[in-house]
Order: structure tokens, then C-alpha cells, then sequence
């Protein structure tokens, strides 16, 4: 199992800057958030705006550090026929599909009133995912509500018959069940066959992705409901403290 955190932590920092602050923390494994805009004008990973994924790669390996993960900000999707899977994945795994191990995608959301859109489109998110599972440890992120959007998978039990049914993993972000209003404790007994890696920060008050012990959530129930021998990935993904 690797301890990682995640590079968008840093994204309002320079990326090269960011590989040497995780360094200089001690750490081995990264996390890369790679570079995502979309839905109503969210962005993310702003740090890698302007360069490409073979720059990126180079720069991490320049670094010394290793990718545990990488995750695919992503998930809007507009039509029935969107791919789930942001161009700039594909392009990652072409030229460091030997350094990356992982990847993980948010699960879908549609701006949308259609609350029957995912039992539409589902079947083309699982035939996305398979698509990769040669290439990489394929997981899937539960996610938690957005105004106006219709956000698929947030149950756990609807995480579990998606993830065994298109044989892949889950990627379990506790705050986003903690947003969800669903106990981590609960969550985790019922996926725990399914993790692979775990997206960890605390949250209260609504307040989200703390460190950990800035919150209230039930760290030690909820690892206990986890197999730890199972796990590929735990990457710490917080903010910089309110």
C-alpha cells in the first residue's frame, strides 16, 4: 500500500514547485491530478494548464518521485454519447503506462432534471472503464451533490453492483460521503470488497477536506470495516486549513 498526496493540493503553485514541496515533506508518492475544465466553469489542476502530459511525466521523473494514482478530474458529461474518460487520460497512459498503476474517475454527473439519465448511460460509462482495465488499476470516486446536477453512483450500495458488475474498483473520498450526509463507517463495510484506494480528509461543520483530526469523522471504524492488505493507494487530499 502507498501513502500519496495529491498534487492539486498545490494547484495555485507551480508544478515543478509542488514535486518539491511533496518531496521535501518526506513523501515517495504523488497523486497527479491532471489538468480538467468543464461543467460550470470549474477548473481544476491549474497548475498543468498549459503542459502536456509528456511534460508532466518528465517533470515527476526529474523529480524522484513515483505516481501512485492518477486521477481524472472529471465526470461531466453532456450527452448520452460522452465519453466519461477526459482526452488527456488517454494521452497519459499512452506515454506512462509504465508509471502509472492506478487510475481513478470521478463518478458521472449530468446537468440535467432527467433523473432516469444514468440508467441511459451507465452502459456506456462501465464499457469506457473496461476499455482501460488492461492498462492500469481502474477506480471509480463516489462523489456528492451539485446544484442543479444529477450526480450518479452516491449510494453505496449503487457504487457496489455498478463496480462488481463492470469488474473495477472504488476510490472511497470521505468527505464526499460526509457532504453526502452517508456515514464512512457504513459506506466502508458495505464497499470494503470492492476498495482499492481511499481519497482521506475530515470534515466538519461543512467544512471540507480538513486534516485529519480537524474533523469528526470515524477514522478508526471506518478502517476497521476496510481489508488494509487489499488497498493499492491512500492519498491524503486536503486543503490548506480554513
Amino acid at each position: 500500500m502507498n501513502l500519496s498526496i495529491a498534487t492539486a493540493t498545490f494547484y495555485h503553485v507551480p508544478f515543478k514547485e509542488t514535486l518539491e514541496i511533496i518531496k521535501k515533506a518526506g513523501f515517495e508518492y504523488i497523486e497527479l491530478d491532471i489538468y480538467w475544465k468543464g461543467g460550470d466553469n470549474w477548473e481544476a489542476g491549474q497548475h498543468l494548464k498549459n503542459l502536456k502530459p509528456r511534460e508532466v511525466l518528465k517533470m515527476i521523473k526529474e523529480s524522484g518521485l513515483k505516481i501512485s494514482s492518477l486521477h481524472d478530474i472529471g465526470g461531466v458529461v453532456y450527452s448520452d454519447n460522452d465519453s466519461m474518460i477526459s482526452f488527456d487520460t488517454y494521452e497519459y497512459l499512452e506515454y506512462g503506462v509504465d508509471d502509472i498503476p492506478c487510475v481513478v474517475f470521478h463518478t458521472p454527473h449530468k446537468k440535467t432534471d432527467d433523473i432516469g439519465w444514468w440508467e441511459k448511460y451507465k452502459e456506456k460509462a462501465g464499457a469506457d472503464l473496461q476499455e482501460l482495465k488492461g492498462k492500469a488499476l481502474i477506480c471509480i470516486e463516489n462523489m456528492s451533490c451539485f446544484d442543479g446536477y444529477q450526480v450518479a453512483l452516491i449510494n453505496p450500495t449503487d457504487m457496489i453492483d455498478f463496480s462488481k458488475e463492470n469488474e473495477i474498483f472504488v476510490n472511497i473520498d470521505t468527505t464526499h460521503y460526509a457532504e453526502a450526509g452517508i456515514d464512512i463507517v457504513q459506506a466502508a463495510d458495505i464497499l470494503k470488497d470492492c476498495v482499492k484506494s481511499i481519497h482521506l480528509s475530515d470534515f466538519k461543520y461543512g467544512k471540507t477536506h480538513l486534516y485529519i483530526g480537524e474533523g469528526d469523522l470515524n477514522f478508526k471504524g471506518f478502517f476497521n470495516n476496510l481489508y488494509l492488505d487489499n488497498l493499492h493507494a491512500i492519498t491524503l487530499e486536503c486543503n490548506i486549513p480554513y
